[in-house]
């Protein structure tokens, strides 16, 4: 049953005779339309008994798949597969599979049941507290176990598990629930789940997304009748968003790969907004959901626990009893335990999710709109009729934008719908200034979130005072027609305060009650529906309502527009932000490398396996490797035949390179100012208006690799030589990040920034003036902040230097740098090293 690279590389499944009626095959080959699976495909080959017969090819939601047929599978005559036989010769593995399944859900409710873990602990000791302080402290995962003695101790979860140690948690669950999607992963596990827990003490939810194709949600129904026949008790629930999915489809825009709106708005949402309601407490209760995921679905799966805390919501706690399984196994149990299956199986389909995704194939998409179509046509039309927007006027190109999935691409806003509404930011330094046109919601609401509120006004113009943390900001609200003009008085400096702002203007401005902030709350302060209200004597202001987005708006998110009218100086393309896994470019790697460069990436290197495509990343972006092999540059060689006599220099000229090339160090050059101490979290605040559609925990790698090339627990040439990253450090943990002018840059470093510069604009007459500009946001301020007069000192020496390779006018008021067009960048470092 498991498939392995020797083999194959996707697990069979079973193919039934509808999958056969809509291929057409029934025009030539003979079979019965049994209950009983006719015989097995791996993605779009077919086998039967053993042999391939047939490959499907190509095929979409407009264009019929190729049909190949083998030699064995010409005028086939099937036979319906042996359920008792099949199911007997596999009865000892799927034993152990799933009584293993068993188990892990056993233990884990027993590990989590508050009525179990509460009879084990002993009270007056908090050691789930413990734990967690252990944790932080060891950036481990560490767990209460208890001993035969009836004592009680703590040690790092995987050696307890190890040791099998009965592991007990002084737990906050309050709910256990079995997520149910229709799919046969889910139809699995709440079985598996119905085996071990008291159905009294577990409830079932199907998430309805307004997606479904008619066959899920009739097996829910059916599921519901299997299982309340024999569990009386046992609890079935349906969520659903408030508002039909096309509402927001129509508001804003389709989802795409890059805007995944539509799981967190139309399933996330609406489960937990239930949950909070038949918990009646009107806070988020802390649940335990056993789930479906198995890591052959994906690659991204692949990385998830099989036990996952706040996953998607701090809330709740995923268990993944079949995390392991393959779709074979999957199928077998089904067969085994008579259970459910989801007609669409039968019809073709190997997931049976959303009737469209951006994530879809063409196989699915074909299947659907052939089958399914009154599911599928509403969202078709709807790009269709919106694609004139996006400058396609063809019917030609609309369906092949459709038949393409070109709209799964979607990263702008133009197919939204903000009916005027509009934030504009006018200015941040030193006073931060917005203008909000038509907004959606009372600007004064969401403000509340920030902290306590004191409000005066005067005629047309709101006084009012913020407690953010421990500090006063005043700001005033001039409403003028149907725009708000915001003022906050000198925060230039605060940039958590102006990140969380941001994110309050835009929820003001955009919202569309999606519900999805909502349940982020965890007192139940914040209710969305019909209206957006906070009861300001539950809210905590802990900004997670704020926090859990980008913008903090899933609409703003997904509309993608810039902030102001004025051109975003720090936009720039996002490819390659995140490419180092944290590490940053270290100075043994480039001492080796320069030593030993013929044979470096063959294995003569001291790096592990993770830390090797993050070394070429960074030596490919400091020029000193070769983009298409893995051989020193011509800049390289150049720079290695200097090294040893000019270390500091090399790393100058590797910087310069960087700031052109590594997104991260770009931003960073561009945006963080000289003498200021910055956090990690404020950077990220930056950071994430500049990389739209990239969450923070995304963000967090590379300014994580960053801060490792600047040195965390030693110094490094880049971070303290050379001053551009200077860290304060607990241990691993950074406290700060600042950069300093740095005035002994070498005339050599200089001259090749400036050729750099020169190359980038095309022009080789500049002036002092402008790489001085305060809107400058590059050249060799910007990359060292080196003082103009200390700069003026260092071009006056070059244009005495024998080889000339600039000229300055520098006096009576002039501030010209002329550049020779004769000479490259590379010239510069030959010439001058």
């Amino acid at each position: 049953m498991r498939s392995t690279e020797d083999t194959l590389s996707v697990s069979p499944r079973p193919v039934f005779f509808e999958e056969l009626d809509l291929l057409g095959l029934d025009k030539f080959w003979n079979y019965p339309k049994s209950k009983e699976p006719l015989l097995w495909a791996c993605d779009r080959r077919y086998f039967y008994k053993g042999k391939l017969v047939l490959e499907a090819k190509g095929g979409n939601i407009y264009d019929e798949p190729q049909l190949i047929f083998t030699d064995v599978g010409k005028n086939l005559k099937i036979k319906p597969i042996n359920l008792d036989k099949l199911c007997k010769r596999n009865e000892t593995t799927m034993f152990l599979l799933e009584h293993e399944a068993l188990e892990f859900i056993n233990t884990i409710y027993r590990r989590y049941s508050p009525n179990i873990s509460q009879q084990v602990v002993n009270k007056s000791i908090d050691f789930q507290n413990l734990a967690e302080t252990q944790e932080k402290k060891t950036k481990k995962k560490h767990t209460v176990i208890k001993e035969d003695c009836d004592s009680f101790d703590i040690m790092p979860l995987d050696e307890a598990e190890k040791q099998e140690k009965q592991i007990v948690l002084n737990t906050k669950i309050e709910m256990f629930i079995a997520s149910f999607s229709g799919g046969k992963d889910s139809q699995v596990v709440l079985d598996l789940v119905s085996r071990v827990v008291p159905s009294n003490d577990f409830l079932v939810i199907y998430s309805d997304t307004g997606y479904e194709i008619p066959p899920s949600l009739e097996i829910y129904e059916k599921t519901k009748n299997f299982y309340q026949e024999h569990y009386p008790d046992l609890r079935f629930y349906l969520s659903k968003n408030h508002q039909d999915v096309l509402y927001y489809w129509d508001k804003m825009g389709w989802p795409s790969r890059m805007h995944r709106w539509c799981c967190s708005v139309m399933k996330t949402a609406p489960l937990y907004r239930l949950l909070k309601e038949i918990h009646g407490t009107g806070k988020q209760p802390h649940v335990l959901a056993f789930e479906g995921v198995r890591l052959e679905e994906s690659n991204r799966r692949a990385l998830y626990d099989r036990v996952g805390k706040g996953v998607k919501h701090n809330n709740v706690v995923n268990a993944r009893p079949i995390f392991e399984w393959n779709a074979t196994e999957i199928y077998l149990y089904l067969f085994m335990r008579q259970l459910p299956l989801n007609e669409g199986y039968r019809k073709g389909l190997s997931r049976v999710g959303c009737s469209i995704c951006p994530y879809s194939s063409d196989w699915s998409e074909y299947i659907v709109k052939k089958q399914y179509a009154d599911s599928i046509n509403s969202f078709i039309s709807d790009i269709l009729n919106k694609t004139s927007l996006l400058g396609l006027s063809k019917e030609s190109s609309k369906m092949d934008y459709v038949k393409l999935g070109n709209w799964k691409m979607r990263s702008g806003g133009k197919t939204s719908n903000t009916e005027n509404s509009r934030l504009d930011i006018i200015s941040t330094i030193p006073d931060f200034k917005a203008v909000l046109t038509a907004p959606k919601e009372n600007l004064l609401t969401w403000l509340s979130v920030l902290g306590k509120l004191k409000i005066g006004r005067e005629n047309n113009i709101i006084i009012g005072e913020l407690q953010y943390k421990k500090n006063i900001y005043h700001f005033t609200i001039q409403e003028e027609n149907d725009k708000h003009i915001v003022v906050f008085e000198n925060i230039g400096d605060e940039i958590l305060l102006q990140g969380h702002i941001k994110r309050v203007l835009y929820k003001t401005t955009y919202c569309v009650h999606c519900e999805t902030c909502e349940v982020e709350c965890p007192t139940g302060a914040l209710s969305v529906v019909p209206l957006v209200s906070v009861d300001t004597k539950k809210c905590i202001h802990c900004l997670k309502c704020l926090d859990f987005r980008g913008r903090g708006c899933v609409m703003a998110n997904s509309i993608n527009i810039s902030e102001g009218n004025h051109k975003n100086i720090n936009n720039m393309k996002t490819s390659g932000i995140d490419k180092y896994s944290t590490f940053g470019m270290r100075e043994n790697w480039v001492t080796d490398f320069l030593n030993n460069s013929d044979n470096y990436f063959e294995g003569n290197n001291n790096m592990g396996t993770k830390m090797i495509p993050a070394c070429l990343n960074w030596f490919r972006e400091a020029e000193i490797l070769n983009i298409s092999d893995k051989k020193i540059s011509k800049l390289g060689i150049v720079l290695k035949n200097r090294f040893i006599n000019n270390p500091i220099t090399i790393w100058e000229i590797m910087w310069i390179n960087l700031t052109y090339n590594s997104k991260i160090v770009e931003f960073y050059t561009s945006n963080i100012l000289f003498n200021r101490a910055y956090s990690k979290k404020e950077i990220l605040e930056l950071m994430i208006p500049v990389f739209e559609g990239f969450s923070e925990a995304t963000l967090g790698n590379p300014l994580g690799a960053l801060c490792n090339m600047f040195g965390i627990r030693k110094q490094s040439i880049i971070g303290n030589t050379i001053r551009q990253g200077v860290i304060v450090a607990r241990g691993n943990a950074v406290d700060t990040i600042s950069r300093y002018p740095y005035n002994d840059i070498s005339s050599i470093a200089v001259a090749y920034s400036l050729y750099r510069y020169a190359e980038s604009k095309k022009r080789y007459a500049l002036t002092v003036s402008e790489l001085y500009d305060v809107r400058q946001t590059e050249g060799v301020y910007r990359q060292f902040g080196v003082s103009q007069e200390r700069f003026e000192s260092i071009l006056r020496t070059l244009k005495e230097d024998k080889n000339r390779v600039l000229n300055v006018d520098l006096n009576m008021g002039l501030d010209n740098i002329n550049l020779r067009e004769d000479l490259t960048a590379m010239d510069i470092l030959t010439t001058l090293m």
